[in-house]
């Protein structure tokens, strides 16, 4: 057995003897992070979480997306780009528009609308709405994201 759970032996667990360096039993594709960081996909999940503790913050104390989810939304954006795998990295600035709509929406799904008619049709007005009101909380996302890529680069160039 060669102890790199990336290509470990899958029988070596019939003993019970789970070793540390082991994945998370996830499905084939599904890795989110290695020795190495965070893979793209462990990106999104750290933004997408933080992001979601900070809306279902805002969205239980009040109405939309507030500074909670803003701080959260930046702070995990931010920490994807300072932990993923190089490679990865451009993929962590093009991400916070990306999960932000999907916030949006999981935002609006939580809360309580004021809008009338079908669900998509209030869901769509929620997210042109906090697109439109949470614009510097993405602006802001991306440009931490960025940053926080910027510097690495100039570190691994330096």
């Amino acid at each position: 057995m060669s102890g790199d759970p990336t290509h470990g032996d899958h029988h070596s667990d019939r003993d019970g003897d789970h070793h540390s360096d082991h994945h998370l039993h996830l499905p084939a594709g599904a890795h989110v992070a290695d020795r190495r960081g965070l893979t793209a996909s462990g990106a999104v999940t750290i933004a997408l979480v933080l992001g979601f503790v900070g809306a279902t913050i805002d969205v239980n104390t009040g109405r939309g997306l507030r500074g909670t989810f803003a701080v959260l939304f930046v702070l995990g954006s931010a920490l994807a780009a300072l932990l993923v795998h190089r490679e990865d990295i451009k993929a962590t600035v093009a991400m916070p528009p990306l999960t932000y709509c999907v916030l949006a929406l999981i935002g609006a799904g939580l809360g309580h609308t004021q809008a009338a008619g079908s669900f998509v049709k209030r869901q769509g007005l929620e997210l042109v709405s906090a697109l439109i009101l949470g614009a510097p909380t993405l602006y802001a996302a991306t440009g931490a994201a960025l940053l926080v890529a910027v510097v690495r680069a100039l570190r691994r160039s330096a």
